[in-house]
């Protein structure tokens, strides 16, 4: 039997024309559709948004984009397109990276250029907190290899917050909130 499939959503229209032979090969898909669907709509969407993209110059994108993912909840790898032999950069390294960090969407690379600039602490990546285990955590992860610009605590504007650079160079302020 011969089925189409036709998942509209606005803007975006995909038919899928295939033999099925059980409810279940329908239900895959129909869901490896809808999972098509909603990646052109994330790129679509990140047309629109502005997001943070880290410049690495240390060929530690990937390692810094793994330990973050694995650090914050609702985080994800989403794409890695790496450096091919015949491109700038070193063979396997990460020319360009998208990954979510708690929802929020980020871009890495790693620059085959040397710049003369990193990271800066003048612009940080700022978390408000909702407990105070979870801000300790974070905070104690974040600063292994780093450097404490402000130690964990109250400031008179909150009653416990904490700068960090982290060991790949980017500066972090956690913020505890009721």
């Amino acid at each position: 039997m011969r089925r189409m499939i036709a998942l509209i959503f606005p803007g975006i229209l995909l038919l899928s024309c295939t033999n099925f032979r059980t409810e279940d090969n329908l239900t895959k898909e129909i869901n490896r559709m809808k999972q098509e669907r909603d990646s052109l709509l994330n790129a679509v969407n990140q047309n629109n948004q502005i997001v943070s993209f880290l410049t690495f110059q240390e060929g530690n994108a990937e390692e810094a984009m793994t330990f973050y993912v694995e650090l914050f909840d609702n985080s994800k790898i989403v794409e890695i397109q790496r450096y091919q032999k015949s491109e700038g950069g070193e063979e396997g390294t990460i020319k360009m990276a998208r990954f979510v960090l708690n929802g929020s969407p980020f871009i890495c690379s790693d620059s085959y250029v040397k710049h003369e600039w990193s990271f800066t602490p003048a612009i940080s990546l700022y978390m408000e907190v909702k407990t105070e285990e979870r801000i300790n955590r974070l905070f104690e992860k974040l600063s292994e290899g780093g450097k404490v610009m402000m130690p964990l605590g109250d400031y008179g504007f909150s009653k416990k917050f904490g700068f960090v650079e982290d060991r790949f160079g980017v500066s972090w302020q956690l913020n505890l909130t009721d």
